[in-house]
């Protein structure tokens, strides 16, 4: 905190009521956090089961409760799939790598399906163990933390989820319809999860 700011806010505690009302609400952060990223969850879901496609999936999922899931229905909620999750993350994920071939998911991404990570809005992890593709938090608000919300703005977007509720909801559906109402990146992702399952004996 620069030192002209921080002077400005000590000042602002100038009686001990006031100092511990400050502490209390820092206390309850997190818990005011979770109840912002809360607020989006039911609009995406409202807006996803009222606009079904053929085939695919949407439910909550992990902890906490407002991530959510995409997933081909022919390959269950433990496939490759779509996921907003890790405070807002959108990934590529590979729900259990016990029953997708994880190595054999990077060699295809790398080569026969690139597509599929050429339309994510930006690439900043890959080839990890289970998260296949992850853009990080690339949302704008006109604010000057706008596509770069990374893990020391998280609270920062948390407000946004609270207060501009709507706004942050049309950029997650608008990077899930990318894929979901793609004829051919749907058949790509469901030929990815056919050819990397491991087949039981």
């Amino acid at each position: 905190m620069q030192k002209e700011l921080l002077n400005q806010a000590l000042q602002i505690f100038d009686t001990s009521e006031k100092w511990n009302a400050f502490v209390e609400l820092a206390n309850q952060k997190d818990v005011m956090k979770w109840h912002y990223f809360q607020k989006l969850k039911q609009p995406l879901l409202n807006y996803f089961n009222a606009n079904p496609v053929e085939g695919w999936i949407c439910e909550p999922w992990g902890d906490p409760n407002y991530d959510l899931r995409w997933y081909l229905k022919d390959f269950g909620k433990n496939s490759i799939s779509l996921a907003v999750g890790w405070f807002f993350q959108f990934v590529l994920h590979v729900g259990d790598t016990n029953t997708f071939d994880t190595k054999k998911v990077d060699d295809l991404l790398k080569s026969d399906y690139s597509i599929l990570l050429s339309s994510f809005d930006r690439v900043d992890k890959q080839f990890e163990h289970h998260l296949k593709v992850v853009e990080v938090r690339n949302y704008s608000f006109n604010s000057p933390y706008d596509t770069n919300f990374d893990d020391s703005q998280v609270d920062k977007l948390a407000w946004f989820a609270g207060n501009e509720t709507e706004k942050f909801t049309k950029q997650i559906i608008s990077k899930v319809e990318r894929f979901r109402q793609n004829k051919d990146l749907t058949k790509m992702l469901y030929d990815l999860n056919a050819k990397t399952k491991i087949q039981t004996q």
